[in-house]
């Protein structure tokens, strides 16, 4: 290892005090998270609060309960309820499906060279059984 000697007669290490400019730097960062901490927190609040009204308000409106069997009470048009159309009869031939023929290439005699199977590679696969 290497000797560490400490030198008695060496003046002391002085330490700098940082700079006014950098601890008010310091501590106007500081207070800016915190408010900005404080801001986000109240927002929260105030979005949960919202929520809360919204959700009594939406339960004192919905007294009614529509239960699976009660369909008797609605009317005898549940598509009308949801706010669809009914379909007319003539919009439905309209719609009806035509026949749609799509042209095709008629087969081609043509080969191309390199799909074709090499014939010496088959002679030898013929004499290397």
């Amino acid at each position: 290892m290497t000797d560490m000697r400490i030198d008695k007669n060496a003046p002391p290490k002085v330490v700098v005090p940082t700079p006014v400019n950098d601890t008010m730097r310091r501590l106007q960062i500081g207070i800016a998270g915190v408010l900005t901490v404080l801001l986000l927190v109240g927002m929260a609040g105030l979005i949960g609060d919202r929520a809360r009204e919204n959700v009594e308000s939406g339960a004192a409106t919905a007294a009614e309960v529509k239960m699976p069997g009660d369909e008797a009470k609605t009317g005898g048009a549940p598509l009308e309820e949801l706010g669809v159309q009914p379909v007319s009869p003539s919009s439905k031939d309209e719609n009806a499906e035509t026949p749609v023929k799509v042209p095709q290439a008629a087969p081609s005699a043509a080969t191309v060279p390199d799909l074709e199977p090499d014939p010496e590679l088959q002679r030898a696969r013929k004499t290397n059984p």
